[in-house]
């Protein structure tokens, strides 16, 4: 292809993937409460234990410290009973003695917006990266299609081999990280410090910048067996330096899973198991792709070596000169 020529379907390829970027990014435009509600998920499930258990915990300070109510109320019957106060000063005082002892319990408020334009540019973001995950199996197929044209064969094999795979670790890490982390990491952090001096106010672009790189933390993460595997293949680490440091990378696991996690052991489970199982898969994917590598080796070395077609003419004219 010429230059023209590359330029041109460079052309195509981009109104391509920006005509299903634009339609993706007009169906989120047209959904973007129901999506802002769905990505809120995991602050609203957080927000509800948490003002649960600050109900409990006012609840029981109630039962041990009631207030002044009681005591006011018996102090005005007393005084009432004496004849100190009449009849419309009891009334006066009802209802400060009834808001005394319906004091609410503290809670954690909605998601809030700070400035005038924190709600509409929140909502854009989520439009976009919503649009940027539903039109991107169109954008990188595109992109593959334009840059396979300067690719070799066995270039384009392995990453027809490993494309698949790469997408489908990176969407079940997003969606571990949504449906289990977001939550946990949320509940941890907003619930930090004793919420009867300091009570967050979460805003929703603070909250939703948090939940995006999570996402994108978790997404990445879940590459490991995949960037085992491709190093593994080429030979830059083999499959016994993953096995010895597995003992190492348990601890790092746990260690990482303690301190993004709240204070039980369900949770740091819970966190720390898929990842353990995406080092042990990684693993074993490893040491296939080292069998493999190890293998390709043996047949390049039984391989007879390939005649030089240039020295046999040559030798062909040697014996010919050479005859009687």
């Amino acid at each position: 292809m010429t230059f023209g020529e590359h330029l041109e379907e460079l052309r195509r390829r981009l109104m391509v993937g920006i005509l299903a970027f634009a339609v993706a990014f007009a169906a989120a435009f047209a959904f973007q409460d129901q999506l802002v509600a769905f990505f809120s998920q995991p602050f609203e499930r957080a927000r509800a234990e948490i003002n649960v258990d600050l109900a409990t915990k006012w609840a029981d300070k109630r039962k041990a410290d009631p207030g002044l109510a009681p005591a006011l109320d018996q102090l005005v019957e007393l005084l009432k009973t004496k004849g100190v106060l009449a009849d419309p000063d009891v009334e006066r005082l009802r209802p400060l003695m009834e808001r005394d002892g319906k004091l609410a319990a503290p809670h954690l408020p909605p998601l809030s917006a700070m400035g005038a334009f924190e709600t509409f540019t929140s909502y854009m973001l989520v439009c976009l990266l919503t649009a940027l995950v539903v039109a991107g199996p169109v954008l990188l197929h595109q992109l593959w299609q334009f840059v396979a044209a300067g690719l070799y064969a066995n270039e384009k094999k392995a990453v027809v081999r490993m494309l698949p795979v790469s997408f489908l670790l990176f969407f079940l890490g997003l969606a571990f990280g949504f449906a289990v982390l977001a939550k946990l990491s949320v509940q941890f952090l907003i619930s930090y410090g004793d919420l009867d001096y300091v009570q967050p106010m979460v805003t929703i672009s603070s909250y939703l910048g948090l939940l995006f790189l999570l996402l994108l933390v978790m997404g990445l993460t879940f590459q490991i067996p995949l960037v085992m595997t491709v190093l593994a293949s080429t030979g830059l680490v083999g499959p016994g330096f993953y096995k010895g440091k597995r003992r190492l990378c348990i601890l790092a696991i746990f260690v990482v899973a303690a301190i993004i996690t709240p204070p039980d052991a369900v949770s740091q489970c819970l966190v720390a198991g898929p990842m353990l199982v995406l080092f042990e898969i990684g693993l074993w994917m490893a040491k296939l792709a080292a069998r493999r590598r190890e293998q390709r080796q043996r047949d390049e070395a039984a391989r007879p070596p390939a005649k030089d077609a240039a020295t046999e003419p040559a030798k062909d004219e040697n014996k010919e000169g050479t005859a009687p």
